[in-house]
């Protein structure tokens, strides 16, 4: 592999960078509004029973699972900064109709159902063109840099965005907040309606005009038949199983046996993206110090010991003490979780082919994150079976038997990742 560059890396002026992440950063401040709004509407406004709240939660997920390989496809057809705004533009139409259903007296369950099914369709449309369209604006060189910004983003939102959405709720009430959501959408389309156009990519000279299942089927053979991004895959879903498991029982858990009140709970979570966005600020010293294939195993296996920290905490027999660990153990966590994510978005982005990079997203995604809900499942099930705490130490196990896969492939070997041609 080429080696990077010894030199400072070029800043991102001129490239398009600060416009695409502020457009992304407004999105995302959307995002974490409604995610809390969309709940406290069906609770609320709508007084969801908790099957369909369960029915809600998995609305999400069933548009990763039905058109998460065929967004991939479209991201390799189409110009994806277009796609980016169709998409934003959506995802404000879509949560526009709860408020006016609101207002107009037709809102309903199964209307939620179908903005939250709209909304995480449109949502991975536009995550996948932008992983996609990423290394074309800033060039590989500033790809860790860059990456790292948007999680930095994402942190920020995580511990701000519950807070603004409870306010605002409280204010307005939950569905008016959507419109506050729906403005940001907005806001991120004005944003990056002035990033340069990017034609489709070009298709090797070897892969001519197929159909759009054969156009499927090609993504999911590169992944499965290349050394670095199969096993990277199988990693992320394993981890993703486990992952799951632990947070289907760890509220249970920090509830009803450590007695957490809902304010420490929320200050619980504040912890996470503080540990997230520091994790995004360091992850370039990281991994210029250790290579990415060594950081990526390092940021597999720390999460399991994270998740015993959680466990432990009712030996301490004082809430002080509990809160103190649960808090590290959802720091580190976190921040191991963010470096992970950077990382393997880098790696991705700088190996594989710009012809086959949407696909190769959104199968990644589809099989890692469509995993979750049998993941959840599991933990629930384990849970009432053998109990919360024994489930978060199976859980913990699991998700140190993941790093096995990058540690026992060409992943390990990754050290640096191929720089710019032009420096």
């Amino acid at each position: 592999m080429t080696e990077r560059p010894t030199g400072p890396d070029r800043s991102f002026k001129g490239t398009g960078f600060i416009r695409l992440w502020s457009g992304e950063t407004a999105s995302l401040a959307g995002a974490e509004i409604s995610f809390m709004a969309m709940s406290l509407t069906a609770v609320i406004t709508l007084s969801a029973s908790p099957l369909q709240m369960g029915i809600l939660e998995a609305c999400e997920s069933l548009a990763v699972l039905f058109l998460g390989l065929s967004v991939g496809v479209w991201t390799d057809r189409y110009d994806r900064r277009r796609l980016m705004l169709a998409a934003n533009l959506g995802r404000c139409l879509a949560l526009l109709v709860v408020p006016v259903g609101f207002w107009f007296g037709f809102l309903s369950m199964p209307v939620l159902y179908a903005v939250v099914f709209v909304v995480g369709a449109l949502t991975l449309l536009f995550d996948s063109s932008m992983s996609a369209y990423l290394p074309t604006l800033v060039g590989k060189s500033l790809l860790t840099r860059a990456n790292s910004w948007m999680e930095a983003s994402r942190s920020v939102g995580t511990v701000a965005g519950p807070g603004v959405a409870g306010l605002l709720v409280q204010v307005i009430s939950a569905p008016l907040a959507l419109l506050v959501d729906a403005v940001s959408y907005l806001v991120s389309w004005f944003t990056l309606a002035g990033l340069p156009r990017k034609p489709p990519a070009q298709r090797p000279a070897d892969e001519p005009e197929v159909s759009h299942f054969r156009d499927i089927g090609h993504g999911l053979r590169f992944l499965w038949s290349d050394r670095i991004q199969r096993p990277m895959v199988l990693a992320a879903t394993h981890f993703n199983i486990f992952h799951a498991a632990f947070f289907a029982v760890y509220t249970l858990y920090v509830l009803r046996v450590l007695h957490f009140s809902p304010a420490l709970f929320g200050v619980m979570s504040m912890a996470g993206g503080a540990a997230g966005l520091l994790g995004a600020v360091v992850t370039q010293r990281v991994t210029d110090r250790l290579g990415y294939g060594p950081t990526l195993i390092l940021v597999y296996a720390t999460p399991a010991v994270s998740a015993l920290f959680v466990p432990l905490a009712s030996s301490t027999g004082n809430t002080v003490g509990a809160a103190f660990l649960v808090a590290t153990g959802i720091f580190s966590w976190t921040f191991a979780v963010i470096i992970n994510l950077v990382v393997s978005e880098t790696i991705k982005q700088s190996l594989v082919p710009d012809a086959l990079l949407g696909r190769v997203t959104a199968t990644i995604r589809f099989i890692s994150w469509g995993i979750q809900p049998l993941g959840a499942v599991l933990g629930g099930a384990l849970g009432g079976a053998i109990g919360l705490g024994r489930t978060m130490l199976i859980a913990a196990v699991g998700l140190l038997t993941s790093a096995l896969w990058p540690l026992f492939s060409p992943v390990r070997d990754v050290r640096t990742l191929p720089a710019d041609s032009d420096e």
